[in-house]
């Protein structure tokens, strides 16, 4: 099997593309989520969920290789409005772009870096907490 990009290749390219948009808030489409039994899920935000993509281990999220020679990183995230894609679940992370050795990129991310005013606008914004989101399963019954 011949590869059009190496290694090396792949994974400066990966990360070239981490470090543009770590620290940036982010409109994601597609927010890998954990659900109340504690799986992985994937929702769809229409509109887009406000992000920021947090700084985090490169190594045990941005070079991922997969099986198949992918390289598959995910970006960790902090929530920065509330949004009803997230009602019964808990944000985990986005996925960035998926990059081949044998054709680059495959799948862009599912998210776009928010404009220069959003940027400013949620600067120093704290993440939302999972109470705040919607955390994992149905609301809360006060207890008497």
């Amino acid at each position: 099997m011949t590869h059009k990009f190496t290694e090396d290749q792949v994974e400066r390219q990966v990360l070239d593309t981490y470090y543009e948009v770590a620290g940036k808030v982010v409109l994601a489409s597609e927010v890998v989520c954990i659900d109340e039994d504690r799986r992985e899920v994937t929702v769809m935000c229409d509109p887009p969920a406000v992000l920021r993509i947090e700084r985090g281990d490169l190594r045990e999220t941005v070079l991922r290789w997969t099986v198949s020679h992918m390289m598959e990183p995910i970006y960790n995230i902090a929530v920065l409005e509330p949004h009803r894609a997230f009602d019964f679940v808990r944000p985990s992370h986005v996925v960035g772009a998926v990059v081949s050795k044998k054709v680059g990129e495959l799948r862009p991310a599912r998210f776009e870096v928010a404009s220069p005013e959003m940027q400013e606008r949620y600067r120093n914004a704290r993440g939302l907490d999972n109470e705040e989101i919607g955390d994992c399963g149905p609301p809360r019954v006060p207890t008497p």
